[in-house]
């Protein structure tokens, strides 16, 4: 029944096409989930963060829950004493991540991360998606269809994103096989977002010294074709909604960026971060945790700087130095830059080699605005398209990104990371130019 709902939805949707006027949908009832967490301090001083999801159906809500209370009940009594320094912490961070795709499936990411004097010690993690109209679990075979090719793609992408990380090092061959077999695949932990299908697999399986995830993204346009009917219409997330992305500039910063990403977290939200270089070494852990959380990194330069008072070398040779630091914290590097102050012509002049991501946005929260005065800049402004700026720096943008993400999914807006956002319409993003918005693939700065 729901199946036949879907598709008169879905036709309704492409008649409103044809006559030029389409009603963006609300947050659906099934998609609204509640998230809040609890932090219990233990006798040596470590600390345990558990999160807790309630969701539209009762066995959702007690199976996720359950998952993760067994990570808390296993691994808190294992943590290490904390000291008495902030730097010197121990502490169990149970989280529920959640992300919706079209009227009814939902997905979860509960993970366990373990750090210990600010390294990531350890990380468990399972995943689960359903379909919330009636709580039917879905693996990855209800979302390909039965076709040998079509899994023999999967392996062939698999095989090399897991091998791209770590570039110099190179991993366990063996288990990096198994992983590729079909029956593996079949059994593959993943999650579904607005505009992709991430396969979620532990580092140190492969790179025993790591212990970050690692990401297979595989965007919805690449893949739609070999996808079931049904996963079809719950992936055509650009016929149900508008979309946008959430920017975070200067972090990371130990005060807010984590406050940040549990305002993320409860929301259900993606972001992206554009990191300055010269302060991952010393906040790793947060990096670590942003690009573990499902967010996408950025550069924001080596330091926040003025560029055009830097020399073409020191400029050119810039992202090198911010992927030497990334690959150190996550294994991989970033895509693409902003600059510091949006003064992308002088290192497209010197040809620093990045794409370059501005906005079409700006929340002013940079000036210490209140989050009602954020707020209401987004209700005025907001477009189709736009990326929107916001630094999680700054006091006020945690509660401010909470709002904006609130206010947004209920005007219709589905929230994608910046990688989502020109993949919707076949962007491919190049070296040395820059990109404000995408609109239906236009890309340019907004005139209004």
């Amino acid at each position: 029944m729901k199946r036949v709902f879907t598709g008169i939805l879905l036709i309704l949707t492409l008649i409103s096409l044809s006559f030029g006027t389409v009603c963006a949908e609300g947050l659906q009832a099934c998609h609204r989930v509640t998230n809040t967490f609890t932090t219990t301090t233990q006798k040596n001083k470590s600390e345990i963060k558990l999160w807790h999801a309630e969701t539209a159906l009762p066995e959702v809500t007690d199976e996720i829950n359950a998952l993760a209370e067994a990570w808390a009940e296993e691994l808190g009594p294992e943590l290490k004493s904390a000291g008495n320094s902030g730097k010197k912490n121990s502490r169990l961070d149970v989280e529920i991540r959640y992300s919706r795709t079209g009227l009814s499936w939902l997905s979860f990411l509960v993970q366990a991360r373990t750090v210990y004097h600010q390294k990531l010690t350890d990380q468990r993690f399972t995943t689960r998606t359903y379909d919330m109209e009636n709580g039917t679990r879905l693996y990855l075979t209800d979302i390909f269809e039965d076709d040998d090719d079509i899994w023999d793609t999967l392996s062939a992408r698999v095989r090399q994103t897991l091998t791209d990380y770590w570039p110099d090092e190179e991993p366990d061959a063996e288990k990096l096989d198994r992983l590729c077999t079909r029956e593996a695949l079949e059994q593959a932990d993943f999650t579904l977002h607005g505009m992709s299908l991430v396969l979620h697999y532990p580092a140190n399986e492969l790179y025993p010294d790591y212990h970050t995830l690692m990401e297979v993204t595989l965007f919805y346009p690449e893949i739609r074709d070999m996808m079931t009917e049904e996963a079809k219409m719950q992936t055509d997330n650009l016929s149900y909604y508008q979309t946008c992305a959430l920017t975070f500039d200067d972090g990371p910063k130990a005060k807010n960026t984590p406050k940040v990403l549990d305002a993320l977290m409860e929301t259900g939200a993606r972001g992206t971060f554009f990191v300055i270089g010269n302060l991952i070494k010393d906040n790793r852990y947060l990096v670590q945790q942003e690009h573990d959380e499902g967010h996408a990194i950025g550069s924001h330069n080596w330091h926040h700087g003025n560029v055009l008072k830097s020399s073409g070398h020191a400029l050119r040779i810039m992202p090198q130095k911010v992927n030497q630091a990334m690959i150190k914290s996550i294994g991989i590097p970033v895509r693409y830059d902003r600059v510091p102050g949006g003064r992308y012509p002088r290192m497209i002049e010197v040809k620093a080699g990045w794409a370059y991501i501005q906005w079409s946005l700006d929340t002013y929260d940079w000036r210490g605005r209140k989050t009602s005065e954020v707020l209401n800049t987004v209700k005025k402004k907001i477009h189709d398209g736009d990326i929107i700026l916001c630094h999680d720096i700054k006091d006020n943008t945690p509660e401010s990104a909470r709002q904006i993400v609130r206010y947004l999914e209920e005007e219709g807006y589905m929230l994608l990371t910046i990688d989502e956002l020109f993949a919707k319409d076949g962007v491919e993003l190049e070296k040395y130019k820059v990109y404000f918005r995408c609109e239906q693939g236009e890309t340019s700065m907004r005139k209004d």
